[in-house]
Parts: C-alpha cells; sequence; structure tokens
C-alpha cells in the first residue's frame, strides 16, 4: 500500500537483507513504480549503507524473520534527507527500539510481536510523507489501496476507522486484549526487555553448544527476537548441504513426534537449521526448554557426536524420558547404559541440578562466601546444572544476576536465577491484568525492576486503598514506617466491605542474618503484624500467598525449569530452605552457618535435612554420600 501510494517521484534505494526485502524490491520493479538501486550482501548480514544517495527514497524491514538479520542502526539515515524512508517494522514493532525521526512510513501487525490477528495490519505517515500524496508522478492506485483523497490530501477519514469493510470486532477486542497485557507487563520497555532477556537465553546456549552457531554472523546486524540457527558443519559427519537438511528435517521430526516443536525449519533459502520466534509473548524458560529438546534431538540423531554424559548432565533428556537418567533402572535406553559404570562418587553425582540459596550460602551482602565460587566453577567446568533459589526481591533476575556476579561467582546465563521476586511477578501481573489496584511493600526501584511501571500499582505507604498487597525486600526500604499506613488502610477495607485484600509475599522471611551474627525482622513478619492487630476487629484468619521460601511456587518453578524433581536444595535456613524443599519432595543439605552457624539444628516440625555440612566443597568432594545423610 505504501509503495504504491508514495513512490514515483524520485528513485528506491533498496536494501536485501531478507526474503521479504526482496519480495518489496521484486513489486516495486514489477509495478514499474520507480527507478531502483539494489543493494545486496552474502545471507546472514545487512548490506552496506554507505553508497545510498539521501535524495533518493529507501525502502527496508527493519526486522528479518527469514534470515535473522537487521539493521545494525539508523544512523546513516539523514535527519534532513530529501527522500522518503518506508519501512517494513511487521516484526520490529515491540520487539526493538525504532528511530521514528528516521522514518517516514511505518507499517505493522496485529499479530507478530503482539499475538494478533494475522489479516490486519497499521500503517503511520509522517508529515514529510503525507506532503508527498499531494506530489504527481505516480502511477493510479486501486481504491482498496488508495491513501488520499481525489486532490491528493490525506484520506483523513480512512485513518480514523472509517475502513471501506467493517473489520471483525473480535479481531478488535483481541489486540485490546493483547496492548492491556503489553501495558500489565510495564509498556513498551517491559516487552523489549523480555526480549532481550529471550535473546540471551539463546544466545548463551549457542555460545555453548559446538554444532550449532547463528545465521546471521555480525553479531551487530542480529535480530533478537528471530532467532536463526545453523548448523556447524565441521562438528558433524554431513559434508553437503543436503546432508545437513536431512539432520535438520530428522531433528525436526522427532520433536514433532515428541510434541515439543513444530514449525520450526529454517526459512527456505537460508541454511539447514532452525527459525524459533523469541518476541515478547514467548517465556524465556520456554526457549530454555526448547534448548535441551534442540540437544537431545542432535544427540538422537547424531550418535555419538554429543558425549552421553554431557547431555545427561546438561538436562538436555526431556521429563517424557526421564527414565532414561534414572541410575540403575531396567528400562533404560542403550544411549544411556554407559551411565551405569561407575556409579556417583560425589553428592552432586546423584542428582540432577543443585539449587543454591543465594545469602548466607553464596554471598554475604555483595561478597562471596569461602568456597562459593570454587564450586560453581566446578560444577559449570563438569556440566551439572544448578540454580540460585533465592528470596531477593530487591530487584529482577538481571539485577540478581549483576548482584552476583559483582560478588565474583561465574554465574552462565539468567534463567539460572530462579527469584522470589521474579515468581511472584506473573502474579502480580495477573491481579493487573485483572483491574486490581496493586500496592506494594519495598521500594519503587525494585517493584519497577521487577514488574514494571503501571497506573494501578503503588507503594503500600501511600495508597489509601488497594485489592492486593505485594510484600517485597526491605532492601532500600524501611517497611516498618509502612506498618501503621497499611494496618489502617486493611482496617478500613474489612470495615466498609466486610473483606480483607489480597496478600502475596515474594520474600516471606520473617527473620534472617544481620551483620555480625545479629537477627533482623524480614518482610515475613507483615503478615503476623496484620493479623494480631487486625484480631480485635474481628478479622478473619489472613491468607497469605508465598511465592518464594518456604512456599511451593518458587520449588515448582525450579522443578519446571530443571525438568525433573531429582534435586538437592542448599541452604543455611531451616525454615525456609530446608522446610520448603522437604514440603516439595526435594532432598536437601544444611550448610552449617547464617542462622544455623551455631550447629543447632531445629528439627520436628520444622523437617530434617538429608545431610549436613561445614563447607560447600563438600557437595563435590566425595565426603558426603546419600548413606551418611542425617
Amino acid at each position: 500500500m505504501a509503495l504504491q501510494n508514495l513512490l514515483g517521484p524520485s528513485p528506491v534505494e533498496t536494501f536485501l537483507s531478507d526474503n521479504f526485502s526482496q519480495y518489496w524490491a521484486n513489486e516495486i520493479d514489477t509495478l514499474g513504480l520507480a527507478p531502483q538501486n539494489r543493494h545486496i550482501c552474502d545471507y546472514g548480514d545487512f548490506p552496506n549503507t554507505s553508497r545510498i544517495d539521501p535524495n533518493h527514497d529507501i525502502v527496508l524491514v527493519l526486522n528479518g524473520t527469514n534470515s535473522g538479520v537487521c539493521p545494525p542502526d539508523l544512523d546513516w539515515i539523514l535527519p534532513d534527507r530529501a527522500g522518503l524512508v518506508i519501512a517494513d517494522a511487521v516484526s520490529a514493532a515491540f520487539t526493538r527500539p525504532i528511530d521514528y525521526d528516521r522514518i517516514d512510513v511505518l507499517c505493522w501487525s496485529w499479530q507478530k510481536a503482539l499475538g494478533g490477528e494475522g489479516g490486519h495490519g497499521m500503517i503511520a505517515l509522517s508529515p514529510r510523507a503525507q506532503a508527498r500524496l499531494k506530489v504527481g508522478g505516480r502511477k493510479p492506485v486501486a481504491r482498496l489501496m488508495r491513501l488520499h483523497n481525489a486532490d491528493g490530501s490525506v484520506n483523513k477519514a480512512f485513518f480514523g476507522g472509517r475502513t471501506i469493510s467493517t473489520p471483525s470486532m473480535f479481531a478488535v477486542e483481541d489486540i485490546h486484549s493483547a496492548l492491556d497485557w503489553a501495558e500489565a507487563c510495564g509498556g513498551l520497555p517491559a516487552l523489549l526487555k523480555r526480549v532481550a532477556n529471550n535473546n540471551a537465553v539463546m544466545d548463551d546456549w549457542v555460545n555453548s553448544t559446538p554444532w550449532i552457531d547463528w545465521t546471521c554472523t555480525n553479531p551487530a546486524a542480529r535480530s533478537t527476537c528471530s532467532i536463526t540457527l545453523r548448523l556447524v558443519r565441521e562438528q558433524h559427519a554431513a559434508g553437503e548441504k543436503e546432508d545437513d537438511g536431512k539432520i535438520v528435517a530428522e531433528m525436526i521430526r522427532l520433536l514433532e513426534a515428541e510434541g515439543a516443536a513444530f514449525d520450526i525449519w529454517s526459512y527456505g533459502d537460508a541454511p539447514p537449521g532452525f527459525r524459533i520466534w523469541a518476541g515478547p509473548t514467548i517465556e524465556a524458560d520456554d526457549l530454555a526448554i526448547l534448548c535441551k529438546w534442540l540437544a537431545w534431538a542432535y544427540s538422537e540423531t547424531c550418535e555419538g557426536s554429543i558425549p552421553t554424559e554431557v547431555v545427561v548432565r546438561h538436562g538436555y533428556f526431556p521429563t517424557s524420558k526421564a527414565h532414561a537418567v534414572q541410575p540403575r533402572t531396567e528400562s533404560a535406553s542403550p544411549l544411556t547404559a554407559s551411565l551405569e559404570s561407575p556409579p556417583p562418587q560425589t553428592l552432586a553425582d546423584c542428582y540432577d541440578a543443585i539449587l543454591f540459596d543465594a545469602i548466607g550460602v553464596l554471598i554475604s551482602e555483595n561478597d562471596a562466601l569461602p568456597g562459593a565460587a570454587d564450586i560453581l566453577a566446578r560444577l559449570n567446568m563438569a556440566g551439572q546444572p544448578y540454580y540460585i533459589v533465592t528470596n531477593i526481591s530487591s530487584g529482577s533476575d538481571e539485577t540478581i544476576l549483576a548482584r552476583l556476579r559483582g560478588a565474583g561467582l561465574s554465574i552462565p546465563a539468567v534463567d539460572r536465577i530462579v527469584s522470589a521476586g521474579g515468581v511472584a511477578r506473573h502474579r502480580v501481573l495477573e491481579e493487573l491484568a485483572a483491574g486490581r489496584l496493586v500496592s506494594y511493600v519495598g521500594s519503587a526501584h525494585a517493584a519497577h525492576d521487577i514488574f514494571g511501571k503501571h497506573p494501578n500499582l503503588h507503594c503500600a505507604d501511600t495508597a489509601e486503598t488497594f485489592d492486593t498487597l505485594v510484600v517485597l525486600d526491605d532492601e532500600g526500604f524501611d517497611f516498618k514506617r509502612a506498618a501503621d499506613h497499611i494496618l489502617s488502610t486493611f482496617r478500613r477495607r474489612l470495615i466498609e466491605t466486610g473483606e480483607m485484600p489480597r496478600m502475596i509475599a515474594a520474600n516471606g522471611d520473617i527473620i534472617y542474618p544481620g551483620k555480625n551474627g545479629t537477627l533482623v525482622f524480614g518482610p515475613g513478619i507483615i503478615g503476623p503484624m496484620l493479623q494480631a492487630g487486625l484480631a480485635p476487629f474481628g478479622a478473619p484468619p489472613m491468607s497469605v500467598e508465598i511465592m518464594g521460601k518456604p512456599g511451593r511456587p518458587i520449588f515448582e518453578e525450579c522443578i519446571a525449569r530443571a525438568g525433573t524433581r531429582r534435586l538437592l536444595m542448599v541452604g543455611d535456613q531451616v525454615d525456609t530452605d530446608i522446610k520448603g524443599a522437604k514440603a516439595a519432595g526435594l532432598d536437601a543439605l544444611l550448610v552449617t552457618a547464617g542462622l544455623n552457624n551455631s550447629g543447632e539444628l531445629r528439627q520436628g516440625e520444622n523437617g530434617a535435612p538429608d545431610y549436613v555440612a561445614t563447607n560447600l566443597c563438600q557437595i563435590v568432594d566425595g565426603s558426603l554420600f546419600p548413606s551418611q545423610g542425617t
């Protein structure tokens, strides 16, 4: 539509970076719209932009879903250009930053990034583009595609919603729902952050997997949402493109048979490989699981190309094939038969993944504790999966990862962080999407980092009313100063409605270790405080959803990510780490530090740990074994 309405007065510079840009270039020639200067390059890169004429029009694709290529930047488009810039942003809108000052016509879809109806698109015109409509020299345009009136002025009725035919109201409501979801996530910044997280998962996997690589060889031009991957030939027996295609075909057949992935073929003109969408509607956790499936399918297809123990150690076997990683199982497949001998030599060998508490086990404040860096380095070297399971809710998982890395801990990727704040995020977004008023106990920085900004999300010490209270960390926030205000708000709601607000506790810690061996009340004390304060007013028992330890949700998240229940929780607090793990059906190891640095083990109703260690190295040095559990 934009090409037919606007091209003609000037020659056109086209940039052939993917199949769709090729389509637009062919369309310009087929319709005879304007003389064309085509800029081409090898597949998997973006053409050179240094030879354009600023007096010419430009047509380009901002994100190529079939090649995984996008322009590295738009700085080469001059602000004072004479020509128009027409951009196909079908998959770029809501997935990458766009410099609108360098675009005159932007076309995007309801479907690609937000999951709306695929048959509807949008077009936006700059003042310069609107002025072009009045310029003669263009070919006639069919009424269905026409953006201008007979006098060349913009058809404002068309842009005001007076379409030739009425669109489906179901489709309109569907895109409104998608936009509501996007706002609940935190708007465009949150969507871009989700895309960045997804890309980080895929990039970490590609960098650690020898037989796969990016189709786009130029990192600056690589799409963060359109993941295109190719096989690396020297890592397998195939020597020809047809053989590569056979390997990919067999892998995809296996994945489809397991119901794990569908339609992830690379585009027809691309090298044999995979094309995976990683836009904002996709969860990073799901992509991490897909990577495990891909590694499993490759191992099945190219037997012997990956050491069997590496495949198993990385958790690459799907949950449906969990029997394959269980030692001494009669139904174990031939692929894992070699794993039955030798038997496990260390405690770590007995589990598919290790779960580490953060504060008190790996770090104290912002410094690594003795042995923490060493054990993570050893697990990284051995390929043993592990996750950092923490009640920290003072920032996003990315913020926590940066903090741990700053303490000197080598943690490969953000998907290794399972935080109370991250788990609570899903519940809070559900509350916001349902139109409820949510107040948080914690700093504004923490809340916005975890949940994003939302008009219904406010700090609890200022909000006059709320439907849901979410408790975060007290880092950077004195929750005690908010207690009086929250108590009054709860009491007022109880009197007015007879109901208590919902309460979600990201951090359920009632106490935790402070400096110099002291104990400090944690944010989890707010629930008991409110219950005691409201009891004289006939308040019903307060129900608190605890997202972090010892609550079940954070452990279920660990199980989902690891794809197995053969997990060992390593913690220093009985009431949170040990009790929570045992309630979730997991084994637990108590490190005698933090709250238990005196060596006193509170058992009975709190649950007893399966193992007790004085230092982390005992997990991998052979001094602990299942028969030595307490």
